[in-house]
């Protein structure tokens, strides 16, 4: 059996939320006009990688009307960190011998500047990133590509999110789900599913 995480709001905090507020406070932005900007469909190229990163902010910088993109990018970045529960969790399963894995719609910059400040990649022993395959979560065929690319089996996997809408897609192609709300939770779903650790 491998364990797969998603990132944002499970592994890491919700860090979306944090810069929203963050930004907001600092830059006097409207936090549902940033909420747009860096979490739905306006982010939706950039998380793909079907445009560079640097193009994403410059279109972003002319949206907003700012000045200081790269303050905003840098809070943006930095409003994101590894749960430790989660961590100590997943240190925990691993000691176990059981595979652990993350799958994530992170846009490219962010994803690198992460692994950079805290090796945020060498905690799994494998994963995928939306921006590789240009799709996003909850679109079934990422979740195809994900099996394809690792040579797995969906009913072999037990999917971990966050959010509701990406594990519809992941339970319809045969994998175990479980929607995360916090460590104490995860710990008991995964005892009932019939995982030893």
């Amino acid at each position: 059996m491998v364990i797969v995480f998603d990132l944002g709001g499970v592994f890491l905090n919700e860090g979306s939320k944090l810069a929203i507020q963050r930004i907001s406070n600092k830059y006097n932005l409207d936090p549902e006009i940033l909420g747009f900007v860096l979490h739905s469909s306006f982010s939706k190229e950039y998380r793909m990688g079907l445009i560079s990163s640097e193009d994403f902010w410059k279109k972003t910088k002319r949206y907003l009307g700012v000045k200081n993109i790269e303050g905003i990018k840098k809070m943006f970045f930095n409003s994101y960190y590894p749960s430790k529960e989660t961590v100590e969790f997943v240190k925990k399963l691993k000691e176990r011998g059981i595979k652990i894995a993350f799958f994530s719609n992170g846009p490219e910059d962010r994803t690198r500047y992460l692994d950079k400040k805290f090796n945020l990649i060498n905690f799994f022993d494998f994963g995928f990133f939306s921006f590789e395959v240009h799709l996003l979560k909850p679109d079934k065929e990422i979740y195809k590509k994900f099996l394809e690319k690792f040579d797995l089996k969906a009913n072999k996997i037990i999917y971990i999110d966050d959010r509701k809408e990406n594990l519809i897609s992941a339970k319809e192609i045969g994998m175990e789900t479980i929607l995360f709300r916090n460590v104490e939770q995860l710990e008991k779903d995964l005892k009932n599913s019939g995982l030893r650790f």
